[in-house]
This record gives structure tokens, C-alpha cells and sequence, in this order.
């Protein structure tokens, strides 16, 4: 796989430090930015995710929504920003369930949708286990997948975005995105020091192989992401690309890597299209 041809999908490249770091590995590739609440901002982790969108052609953005707050003041914000400066390249939007407690079906949570449907935007939700080093409500149950699996039927023009494979219901989110075209999922975050993910690697990519291989056309439901950030102790690359090896036929890489990420970011594939870097 050229190392060029991909779409990181999730990352959390806040900051010009932790930009730098990123692509000391990975020189050329596109990223999206998936923007940081409040409380994570700490020493390493200043969040300056809108101005580095702006500044280079690399990055995209996913800005993030509180959901501890009123929901629609930040929707308008977000929109004046994207309306003032479309060099941003907002292509998504954050929602840190399990960090937050709430549902993606709780009624507050449905003029997200709408917004994201307006502007062609994707919705990715952290789901499952939260990482050792962020503050959390740690609200497993609401970051489940089966209820995200809810709004992507009832809003089939927007794409959701269950990242983590809902650790470690990893069967069950697989379930949930099946049969649902515009629902997808990663594996980002998996090499954490410390996490349960981490105590047998060799196990938690069986049950990664497992659940992706209950249903032939899964993989075209699978985004290749990092969740870079090496702040909070995820600064892993080439394990990426080993899972990828080792999970899927070479004949699908370039599906992760590159087209589902196409599929689904729209706005993504749009911005490059008027770019004439695709077709």
C-alpha cells in the first residue's frame, strides 16, 4: 500500500506539537481532526484543531459537540465558522459518548442530525471503553451501538461513525452496522499502554477478525484510523497497518485505507474532488 494513498480517519492532531509528531510517520497522508472537549484541554493538549484544519491541506476537521450543554448554540457557533472560513474543512462532527453520558437516540441529540444532514456531514461517536488518561462519565451503556444503529436508519443521508468497534462488544457492533449502509466503524485506539485491549493483542485481533468476519461485506464498513495523540499515550502506527495485514485479504486495503473513507466522509470526498486529486 503506498503510504500516501490513505485517509486517517481519526486522530486527534489538536495541536502544531502533536501535528509535527504525526507526520514524522506519516508524511502525505490526509487526517481528520477530531477536536477535543474542554476538559481534556491540559499541558501537551492546548487545542488548536480549527486553525490547523485551515492552515494545511492535509487535515480535516471534526469539530465537537457537548452534549453536557445546550446542543444548539454550538451548532449555530460551528456554523458561523464553517459559513466564515470553509478553508477549515469541517467534515464531521465529534459526539464522546461513554466520556459523556447521554445516547446517540436521546431526543436533544436530534438537531445534530439535521445540521449534519444540511451540510453533508458525518457524525463519529467514541464508543466503548474510554481511554486510562481522560477524564469520564464512563457511561458504557450509552455509547452502545445498537442505539446508533437507531438514528442511522432514521437518517439515511447522514453517515455514523461507531469508532472503537463499541470495545469490547466488538460482535455486537458489527451486528448493529449490518444491513446499514451509512454506519461505520475502526479500530483506532487499540494500542494504549495499559489498556485491556492491550493485556493479549493476539486475542483482541481474533476477536477483531471474529466479529468483522461474521458477515462477508463487513469490511466495507471499516475505517483505517489512529486516534494519534501522543499526549494521552497513543502514538502507534505500524500496528495499524499490521492489524490491517492481518485482519483483511490485500485485495480489501485499499477499501480501508482509502475508499470507505470516501464513502464515509462525503464532504471529504467532495473537497477533493474540487481539488482534483480524484475523480
Amino acid at each position: 500500500m503506498d503510504k500516501q494513498h490513505r485517509i486517517d480517519c481519526h486522530t486527534h492532531i489538536v495541536n502544531r506539537q502533536i501535528k509535527d509528531a504525526y507526520y514524522q510517520n506519516a508524511a502525505g497522508e490526509y487526517a481528520v481532526i477530531m477536536e477535543f472537549l474542554p476538559q481534556f484541554t491540559r499541558e501537551g493538549m492546548q487545542d488548536e484543531s480549527w486553525q490547523l484544519a485551515a492552515g494545511d491541506e492535509r487535515l480535516f476537521l471534526s469539530p465537537c459537540i457537548d452534549i453536557h450543554k445546550r446542543i444548539p448554540p454550538q451548532l449555530a457557533e460551528i456554523e458561523e465558522k464553517m459559513l466564515a472560513k470553509p478553508e477549515c474543512k469541517v467534515v464531521g462532527l465529534k459526539i464522546f459518548l461513554t466520556y459523556q453520558k447521554g445516547r446517540a437516540d436521546d431526543e436533544k441529540m436530534m438537531c445534530i442530525y439535521d445540521f449534519a444532514r444540511k451540510y453533508g456531514l458525518s457524525v463519529t461517536y467514541h464508543t466503548g471503553l474510554p481511554s486510562l488518561r481522560l477524564p469520564t462519565d464512563n457511561d458504557m451503556e450509552g455509547s452502545r451501538a445498537t442505539y446508533i444503529r437507531s438514528v442511522a436508519l432514521a437518517y439515511p443521508e447522514v453517515n455514523f461513525i461507531a469508532a472503537h468497534l463499541d470495545d469490547p462488544h466488538f460482535d455486537e457492533c458489527v451486528q448493529a452496522m449490518h444491513g446499514v449502509p451509512n454506519m461505520y466503524s475502526d479500530f483506532s485506539g487499540t494500542f494504549e499502554p495499559g489498556a485491556s485491549a492491550m493485556e493479549n493483542v493476539e486475542e483482541t485481533l481474533s476477536a477483531y477478525a471474529h466479529a468483522i468476519r461474521q458477515y462477508p461485506g463487513a469490511y466495507r464498513q471499516i475505517l483505517y484510523g489512529t486516534d494519534f495523540c501522543p499526549p494521552i499515550a497513543l502514538s502507534a502506527f505500524g500496528e495499524y497497518d499490521e492489524t490491517i495485514r492481518r485482519i483483511f485479504a490485500p485485495d480489501q486495503f485499499e477499501d480501508i485505507y482509502w475508499n470507505n473513507p470516501l464513502r464515509a466522509f462525503p464532504r471529504l470526498a467532495e473537497i477533493l474532488r474540487e481539488k482534483g486529486t480524484i475523480k
